[in-house]
């Protein structure tokens, strides 16, 4: 029997090992695949900065050829238009443009054919061309005399005879492909060259059609066949100037987009690849990384009971060391003693966690420029506290507050401590103690907090919401404006009946999700039930009733849209979105109940009238 006993669990330890072995193995490859996409990704970028870095010197080389025209026409009288094109026909066509023109000051242009140009003083880029001094682009792709499209250069310059005009090179859009062949990715690639503000100047994704002056985001989403919240993030990043990578589903499938600034005239450039890219770059590495999964877990196999047994005695040291630090907390705890006539504090006991030195005695003066300032700034109400309780002469003072150790990191302690009064009434001495609780007030904290949460969505439950609502609407912001919205969604019930209730769960935590990412940290959110949301909006002091008006409907609009939603299972599909009531405090109420009741009939109102709306109580 005992040699069965010991075959059975010798069996259990194999099953255990072979199983512990391959989770690892398989969380290792998981890494290592994250990794060599991160590192691909990586390298994509890089190459598409030196392909800026490119097309910037490409550039640089037209500007070089458009300022050695200019100084060929440095001494003639750009004013007289005769002048200019007898100086003309002298000139050289260099560079790839396909027609290089001198302009004055009044727009008036004379090619190096001795052509006259149509009149380009209300170009804004001719314009500022002259009056910044700079080289300038012309807004988006234009047409020329014979209708073909171009890109114009405007070079500005000053003749000897100090008047100002500019020196204007023309790219046919033929010529503006020609700069941007470069290949760097693979064939099946293409790019874009856009304007800051989405205009696309150039792109070659179809090679017998040229495609400019539309907006870049509206084409893509066309192109995609539905929206991709990522564009959000490509237009932030193009107008902070940044580089970057995301990628967007479509009816061709996912396609990565790799963009970086120009930095030539605001423009982007922005290549599209297949995601195969990526997964044909991986394979080439992924062989090694599987040749060295197989000598880990030949590696491990051999380790693994010597590991084992080390973690069974690790776990036992690790509880006894839980037990010692819990032991040590509660043992730091010090006696101090007020002196109020002296002005001195005398302490016994552990001063050291508190005070960062074994010295018994301190001025008060020194205690309250250097240990008070540690008192944490949220919990300094505390001290405020503290000095009314001795001014005031109470009895008996009780708090607990986080404060600043000596390795700069925060703690919790609890101050105890009584006012002893002389014969005739007056403050003589104040005693009491500080002891360390801060395993047990954190262990308390994570205890509320899992009570106060909502399973499925995380958000604060109804209990706990009404009950933190409730105890804002009368202390903090019982003088600071507010907002309690509620939110329901509509069709829930059908994503249940129709859908199963999976999906039904999977609706909720995507409508908390949608709700947390619309509203800050500082707002209360919580899960009533069902399909039910609330949210208090806390506003700052200060803040004007049109500024919160515009807050609140920027938030409602921004709600109605993110949580407009399709829900699809198997043949049947929901179509869920939100109706939504909002009450202001306190002009629609100076209580919780108020508010509450405001805004659940302007929701009902919604409701009445069509849903997938919102309504601010009149």
């Amino acid at each position: 029997m005992e040699n069965l006993k010991r075959n059975i669990f010798a069996i259990l330890a194999v099953i255990i090992m072979v199983f512990s072995v391959t989770s690892f193995l398989l969380t290792f490859q998981k890494k290592m695949m994250k990794l060599l996409s991160d590192m691909t990704l990586q390298n994509i970028s890089e190459m598409q900065e030196l392909y800026a870095e490119s097309l910037r010197n490409k550039f640089n080389d037209q500007f070089k050829t458009l300022h050695a025209q200019s100084a060929y026409f440095s001494d003639t009288d750009i004013t007289d238009i005769d002048e200019i094109k007898k100086k003309a026909t002298f000139a050289l066509e260099i560079g790839d443009f396909k027609r290089i023109a001198v302009v004055n000051s009044q727009g008036v242009g004379v090619d190096l054919k001795g052509k006259v140009l149509p009149n380009m003083k209300n170009k804004v880029y001719f314009s500022n061309a002259l009056l910044e001094n700079e080289i300038k682009f012309s807004d988006q792709i234009e047409l020329d005399d014979n209708l073909n499209p171009c890109l114009t250069i405007t070079y500005p310059f000053k003749t000897k005879m100090n008047e100002k005009g500019v020196i204007a090179g023309f790219f046919s859009y033929d010529a503006l492909k020609k700069i941007f062949s470069i290949p760097v990715f693979s064939g099946k690639s293409y790019f874009y060259l856009i304007a800051n503000d989405g205009n696309i100047i150039l792109c070659n994704k179809d090679k017998n059609k040229n495609l400019f002056n539309i907006d870049f985001y509206d084409y893509v989403r066309k192109n995609s066949g539905f929206e991709n919240p990522q564009t959000s993030k490509l237009k932030v990043d193009i107008i902070k100037n940044q580089s970057g990578n995301l990628t967007l589903d479509g009816i061709e499938g996912k396609k990565l987009f790799v963009y970086a600034p120009l930095k030539i005239n605001g423009w982007y450039i922005i290549s599209v690849l297949p995601y195969s890219y990526i997964k044909n770059e991986q394979s080439q590495i992924s062989i090694l990384v599987y040749i060295l999964l197989i000598a880990i877990a030949v590696t491990i196999f051999v380790f693994l009971l010597i590991l084992y047994f080390l973690i069974k005695r690790s776990i036992a040291i690790k509880k006894d060391n839980e037990r010692l630090t819990i032991a040590s907390n509660q043992a730091q705890s010090l006696i101090f003693e007020y002196d109020a006539i002296k002005q001195k504090v005398d302490f016994s006991g552990d001063t050291h966690f508190i005070l960062g030195t074994d010295k018994k005695s301190f001025d008060i003066n020194f205690i309250r420029a250097e240990y008070f300032t540690r008192v944490h700034s949220e919990d300094e109400n505390i001290l405020d506290h503290l000095r009314k309780s001795l001014k005031d002469g109470k009895g008996t003072f009780s708090a607990e507050f986080r404060y600043k150790s000596f390795d700069n990191s925060f703690i919790w302690v609890k101050m105890t401590g009584s006012v002893i009064h002389d014969e005739n009434g007056v403050f003589r001495q104040f005693i009491g103690s500080i002891t360390n609780v801060n395993s047990q007030v954190l262990h308390e904290q994570e205890l509320r907090n899992i009570a106060d949460r909502d399973r499925l969505s995380y958000l604060m439950n109804k209990a706990a919401f009404e009950r933190d609502a409730r105890n804002y609407l009368i202390n903090e912001g019982a003088e600071r404006k507010s907002a309690l919205i509620i939110i329901d969604l509509d069709n829930f019930k059908d994503v249940n009946d129709n859908l199963g209730h999976m999906t039904g769960d999977l609706a909720i935590k995507d409508a908390a999700k949608k709700i947390s990412l619309v509203f800050s940290d500082r707002d209360l959110l919580g899960r009533f039930g069902g399909d039910e949301f609330c949210v208090l909006m806390r506003f700052n002091e200060g803040l004007s009733r049109d500024g919160i008006l515009r807050i609140v409907n920027a938030k409602a609009t921004d709600l109605v849209r993110s949580l407009h939603e399709e829900y699809i299972n198997g043949d049947h599909k929901v179509n869920v979105s939100a109706s939504i009531g909002i009450a202001l405090y306190p002009e629609n109420g100076e209580s919780y109940e108020e508010l509450f009741k405001n805004a659940d009939r302007v929701l009902y109102d919604v409701k009445q009238h069509g849903k997938d709306g919102f309504r601010l109580c009149d």
